[in-house]
């Protein structure tokens, strides 16, 4: 596991005095047998045991759980149990975009210094 932002999400919510019980209920009742995270799952996110993380239909009940929107959830998943950021995307589109500028001034400039030479030479002679 990456960073336990999602474990951080599930303390926030005890600390707030939803028990594990109430969380197992919970995502039972969004997302049916198949959506069902136990309480024993819970209590060992929130310690920073070894859990596999919500399948994809677990989502809509984690994020009642949670009480955030279920692309958050997608969100901390990514972040603690595959370590990508949300960040990351976008800083290698800034990186992509800085090379293509950086290769594109680059063209300009040694196109307009060849087209500057032959005149040079020109004048000379």
């Amino acid at each position: 596991m990456s960073d336990n932002v999602f474990s951080r999400e599930v303390q926030r919510r005890t600390g707030e005095g939803m028990t594990f019980s109430q969380m197992e209920a919970k995502t039972r009742e969004m997302g049916g047998k198949e959506g069902v995270l136990t309480a024993a799952w819970w209590n060992k996110v929130a310690i920073g045991e070894t859990a596999p993380p919500p399948a994809p239909k677990c989502i809509p009940g984690v994020a009642g759980v949670l009480e955030v929107h279920e692309r958050q959830v997608a969100l901390l998943i990514c972040e603690q149990w595959y370590g990508v950021r949300r960040d990351d995307f976008v800083r290698d589109l800034v990186d992509q975009a800085v090379d293509s500028a950086a290769f594109w001034v680059r063209n300009r400039f040694s196109s307009a210094r060849e087209r500057r030479r032959p005149a040079a030479i020109e004048t000379e002679g």
